[in-house]
């Protein structure tokens, strides 16, 4: 068996058609998965509607070692009876707590949990409730940024570290019971795990501080390389359909949500992969 793939964009994104998750995949099927992630950044199987979070979860340990749900300030952000499955949604129960969190609202790009010394290096989520409309999610291409930059930038940047706060979400709102200074050093060039090739690594761009520079150049290379990198040449926009299951990378890759009509259900499980499994990590950690 080969692989079905089509090419969601010119530049980065695939979507793998005729895959029913729920089944056993052989050794070879995996590995040409795999190379196809690699390459493509972002896989998007189509109709998992069946997929339960059990299924979610063998699958997505496939890939290496998972992380615990994030907390989204809620009290209870994973899903039933799986610590590891978040739950991004903006329902509410019958007692008024949200079910999971991330609500409705416009989330800017970033890359998931940059503010750790050694954030996942991949993540998955799984439609199961969905707006007529609204609640689109792009991806941002941050190997070809890095690519496409004037050589000059390119070669002046690579010494250069940033601080990742740790204090906001994606939305730009406090994140609750956070220390003032808590976040982690990156450079703004990495190795991408995936494939070994030089990234950009921006995370969020709120409250950066670049090492070795003041605030006023700090700014303006920070800006630079924003609107160098959001260029849409870089950009994969998602229309989410019921039963998508999308895998990125969150390394080499920003996503960003558009906001969505409050009164709608929007209701998505995702695991993040914090390390690779061995079979799949011949290149060095972010870190």
């Amino acid at each position: 068996m080969v692989l079905a793939i089509t090419p969601l964009s010119p530049n980065f994104g695939i979507e793998i058609k005729g895959i029913d998750l729920r089944r056993g995949l052989s050794d070879r099927i995996w590995q040409q998965l795999f190379n196809a992630w690699r390459d493509a950044h972002v896989v998007v199987f189509r109709g998992q509607h069946d997929l339960t979070d059990a299924d979610l979860l063998l699958f997505s340990r496939q890939f290496g070692q998972l992380d615990p749900a994030p907390s989204f300030d809620t009290k209870q952000s994973h899903a039933e009876g799986y610590p590891e499955i978040a739950v991004v949604s903006n329902i509410k129960k019958q007692d008024g707590e949200p079910l999971g969190g991330l609500g409705d609202g416009e989330l800017g790009w970033h890359s998931d949990m940059t503010y750790v010394s050694n954030p996942p290096i991949a993540c998955l989520l799984h439609a199961r409730e969905l707006p007529e409309s609204g609640g689109d999610t792009y991806f941002l291409n941050l190997e070809a940024a890095y690519a496409s930059l004037p050589l000059g930038l390119r070669n002046s940047i690579g010494r250069h570290r940033v601080f990742h706060d740790a204090g906001y979400t994606s939305a730009g709102t406090r994140r609750h019971n956070t220390a003032d200074g808590a976040g982690a050093w990156h450079g703004l060039v990495i190795s991408n795990p995936l494939s070994g090739r030089p990234s950009l690594f921006l995370g969020r761009r709120l409250n950066r501080v670049v090492e070795q520079l003041d605030e006023v150049a700090a700014q303006s290379l920070l800006d630079e390389l924003w609107n160098h990198a959001v260029q849409e040449t870089h950009i994969l926009r998602h229309r989410w359909q019921p039963g998508d299951l999308l895998l990125w990378n969150n390394i080499a890759v920003m996503h960003r949500r558009d906001a969505f009509d409050p009164a709608a259900r929007r209701r998505l499980h995702r695991t993040q992969i914090r390390s690779l499994d061995p079979r799949w990590q011949p290149f060095a950690s972010v870190a």
